[in-house]
């Protein structure tokens, strides 16, 4: 069996993703979720209904909820489960 595949480089806008700031990623079927060191949430995919602004945008990546306070009350994100289009986060209030 012989894969189709080319690997590419992201060269995300520091901007919007500085890389050293990542502390979780969720991959799934059709769906990626980066969450940053300050509980920032960005997506590939639907994920949301709700439609990101065009100009926090990234190689595909769009940011959506700054420091989680909408989605989580400010909790902390511990743990992103992805799978299919069905998607959890293990999150702890402190």
């Amino acid at each position: 069996m012989r894969i189709n595949y080319t690997p590419k480089k992201f060269s995300f806008n520091k901007e919007v993703l500085d890389t050293e700031n990542i502390r979780l990623m969720g991959c799934g079927r059709k769906h990626y979720i980066i969450v940053t060191k300050d509980n920032n949430i960005l997506t590939w995919g639907n994920v949301f209904k709700e439609k990101a602004d065009p100009t926090q945008q990234t190689e595909g990546f769009s940011f959506y909820y700054g420091d989680s306070e909408t989605l989580f009350d400010g909790a902390q994100i511990e743990q992103l489960e992805v799978k299919y289009s069905i998607f959890g986060a293990l999150v702890k209030d402190y």
